[in-house]
């Protein structure tokens, strides 16, 4: 073999040893992901018999327009209320209002705008009804709910106090397990109720232990 040949040798070895190096290095590292994001409508998966139930086509519509997310929504209504705990909140929908004095036509046909409803609890018990737009993150209601007495305030207040696990930590919990955007978070009795919707916009439901941050329950609404 003449001395060319053995230099072309060498520079094609050494080509393909560089080669397999840069892939071995790139495989050592680690993948970069993302946060779950809030599903788009992009993302529907028909069901088995290929259509949308009701409630899915409800959700495909109602979450991704929501620009405020559950724990956004629940500061802004906390700050709402002195020495405030959440109790509950739900991504709903109200139908929008036209400023000055739409038309019949116009009010018939107003979309429906997304609000987060919370139920936020003072320091004694007491339960206050307030309203989050899910677009701007305003403040559009802000009430104290009717009709308790003293015994519904001091159960509202002990079971407050049972929880030593917060909302976010059950969210956390939740979310770990099942990725998405979370519609309601909710204190009953002694466990965190989290809906999750995922990108096929079924509805996934934990039951968190309010004390042990423990999940007592799953379970999924296909529907």
């Amino acid at each position: 073999m003449t001395t060319l040949s053995r230099l072309r040798g060498l520079a094609v070895c050494l080509a393909v040893s560089s080669t397999l190096m840069a892939g071995a290095c790139g495989a050592a590292k680690d993948p970069v992901t993302a946060a779950p994001a809030a599903p788009t409508s992009s993302q529907a998966s028909p069901t088995a018999g290929g259509a949308m139930t009701e409630d899915q086509r409800e959700r495909m519509a109602l979450v991704p327009a929501a620009k405020v997310q559950w724990n956004q929504a629940a500061d802004t209504a906390l700050g709402a209320v002195p020495k405030g705990r959440l109790v509950e909140i739900e991504l709903t929908a109200t139908r929008g209002t036209a400023s000055g004095s739409p038309s019949p036509e116009a009010s018939a046909q107003a979309a429906r705008v997304p609000v987060w409803d919370t139920s936020v609890a003072a320091e004694d018990g007491t339960l206050h009804d307030v309203q989050v737009d899910a677009v701007t993150g305003k403040v559009t209601r802000s009430r104290v709910e009717p009709g308790q007495d003293a015994d519904d305030k001091s159960e509202i207040a002990e079971q407050l106090k049972a929880a030593t696990t917060t909302a976010q930590k059950a969210v956390s919990t939740a979310t770990g397990r099942t990725p998405g955007a979370v519609t309601a978070v909710e204190l009953d009795d002694d466990v965190w109720s989290v809906d999750i919707v995922t990108p096929d916009w079924n509805k996934t439901t934990y039951d968190i232990d309010a004390a042990k941050g423990t999940v007592v329950r799953e379970h999924v609404d296909r529907d």
